[in-house]
């Protein structure tokens, strides 16, 4: 009587578990189809062809002082040498952390942009999660395997969003 007992208390969670319905999405696909992606996705791409731009300007700049001091390099003493010098390492270095603060700006200017994108994305999947009674949706770009029966509820976010 304990065993049998025992063997139903252990089938109860595999039971329960095999009612819950499971759902896959590819939020990828979704995101690359709403216009708010695509009006942020510009909007970084006009901010990163200002920063090459600039990024560009400084290195003709910094050309052009070396190339002037390997003109004038005979010419000078020691100390305009060394100062000339200088002055070429310090924009070198000024380069270099306009560089990384370009691409950190860049970062924190996709994070800040993409985030209202992918709540949108998130309530609609709550939505239709809710409404289907799914236990779990599941991303299907990172999963190793998808069965023949597994539930794709890709169109159905889609829908909710208001896209075809």
């Amino acid at each position: 009587m304990k065993k049998f007992i025992l063997a139903l208390l252990l089938l109860i969670p595999a039971v329960a578990f095999s009612q819950q319905k499971i759902a896959v999405v590819n939020t990828q696909e979704i995101m690359t189809q709403l216009p708010d992606f695509k009006a942020a996705q510009k909007q970084l791409e006009e901010k990163g062809k200002k920063y090459d731009e600039d990024y560009a300007n400084m290195q003709k700049e910094i050309e052009k002082k070396s190339q002037a001091y390997i003109a004038d390099k005979d010419k000078l003493n020691d100390v305009l040498k060394k100062t000339r010098e200088q002055e070429i390492q310090d924009m070198l270095a000024r380069l270099e952390q306009s560089k990384q603060l370009m691409a950190q700006d860049m970062q924190n200017e996709q994070e800040k942009l993409f985030a209202p994108i992918q709540k949108k994305i998130y309530d609609a999947l709550k939505k239709v999660g809710d409404e289907n009674g799914y236990a779990y949706i599941m991303e299907s770009q990172i999963m190793h395997y998808q069965g023949p029966g597994a539930i794709d509820c890709t169109a159905k976010v889609k829908a909710k969003l208001g896209l075809k």
